[in-house]
């Protein structure tokens, strides 16, 4: 019992240290508000159309234990009947193959195992990274996770924000290198999330997804949440080039209506144009810290003029219950968006590290000692008060000195 009791406390200890001691320092850089004599415009001579596509659905994976009803062959069937281009399968720390017959496929899986539903979707990936935080929830944690998935994705994204609490709006601002967040899906929208990091200067964009599991009894959860890509050729490279581009927008149908169509998103003569392809409930152009700079009702056209104070604006249109979101033109100097990134502190992160370790070490050390020392107990008592001795060295059972 000592010895399973021993070995409970040395995990315990080992996860400690992960949790509390591993995860770097960051200087993680303040509010930086897009600024610039030019706009950045994703939907610059867009009239229309993309490719339909999604990046985040479950199919049946780790023998049924992440819930999936459907194969992945099945899976991809229901979403091509239903006319998506591309058909990101994103099963849990795994990679769907290339469906047979897809003539587009990007590499795609969601990462984490938190108990915090802190998951990542991880587009164009290069292999599965199985680092994560169990426990931990904090911003350091976060932005560890983050650079250690960075290197292999094309496009990293944050999912189900406000499910379980796993992120705060105010992490949205802190944290840097990811590329989009989920702004709607089957969890309903998260807009003040993306409206903190895009008023913290961070170059985000926006998805929709259906983050199904039940396709098969819940049909519902088909085609909630989807992308439509301005790609200029229908290739796996053309698509992942307007992805990080954000030559897309997200459409959401949380009752499975038809989608809205974007016509026309650009600068016209100084006034931002949006033009959809139906009379629209509202359009409604959304800057700083979501603050609601014009809202036009009943119309296929709106107009706005950007405000010297505005240094983004995205779209939001609303028809038939159904809603469409733009990703936001950014004040920038018309050569590159700015590269955010927090930076690592080596001197306390090593710091903090080296000293858990050695406390972890002394751990072990003595924990090594009290097993022995109960070993040693348990074995002189196991021979009981009638036991005989055990002869002393040099002596010869039966030998007679007389």
């Amino acid at each position: 019992m000592r010895r399973l009791t021993s070995i409970a406390a040395l995990l315990l200890a080992l996860a400690s240290y992960l949790e509390l001691a591993w995860p770097p320092f960051y200087d993680f850089p303040g509010e930086q508000p897009f600024r610039g004599e030019h706009w950045y415009q994703p939907y610059a001579g867009h009239r229309g159309g993309g490719l339909l596509a999604f990046f985040h659905a479950h199919a049946n994976a780790w023998g049924g234990l992440t819930f999936g009803e459907v194969s992945r062959e099945e899976l991809f069937e229901i979403y091509s009947a239903r006319g998506y281009d591309l058909v990101g399968i994103s099963d849990y720390m795994s990679i769907a193959p290339k469906p047979p017959g897809a003539a587009l496929y990007l590499p795609t899986y969601e990462h984490g195992y938190t108990i915090g539903r802190r998951h990542q979707t991880v587009i164009g990936a290069s292999r599965v990274h199985w680092f994560d935080y169990p426990l931990g929830g904090g911003v350091r944690h976060k932005q560890h996770v983050i650079d250690v998935l960075r290197p292999g994705a094309e496009l990293l994204v944050l999912n189900h924000l406000d499910k379980a609490g796993s992120y705060a709006p105010a992490d949205l601002a802190r944290l840097t290198g990811y590329d989009a967040i989920e702004v709607a899906s089957k969890y309903g929208i998260s807009t003040e999330f993306w409206d903190a990091a895009l008023s913290a200067g961070r170059p985000v964009w926006g998805m929709a997804s259906d983050d199904g599991h039940t396709q098969r009894s819940r049909p519902s959860h088909v085609g909630i949440g989807a992308v439509l890509i301005d790609a200029e050729e229908r290739t796996p490279e053309a698509a992942l080039r307007a992805l990080r581009a954000g030559r897309f927008h997200a459409i959401y149908m949380r009752k499975n209506q038809a989608p809205i169509a974007l016509v026309r998103c650009e600068l016209e003569d100084g006034e931002l144009v949006v033009k959809v392809g139906e009379i629209a409930d509202a359009i409604r152009f959304v800057s700083a810290r979501g603050a609601l700079r014009h809202e036009a009702r009943g119309t296929e056209e709106a107009r706005y003029r950007p405000d010297a104070a505005d240094p983004y604006l995205r779209v939001e249109v609303h028809a038939r219950g159904a809603l469409l979101f733009t990703n936001p033109l950014l004040r920038w100097d018309g050569v590159a968006l700015p590269d955010v990134r927090a930076r690592a502190r080596p001197l306390p992160t090593w710091t903090v590290r080296v000293l858990g370790a050695l406390a972890l070490a002394l751990l072990v050390r003595v924990t090594a000692r009290r097993v022995r020392a109960g070993s040693g107990t348990a074995r002189s008592r196991s021979r009981g008060p009638g036991s005989p001795a055990a002869p002393e060295p040099g002596s010869a059972k039966g030998s007679d000195r007389s």
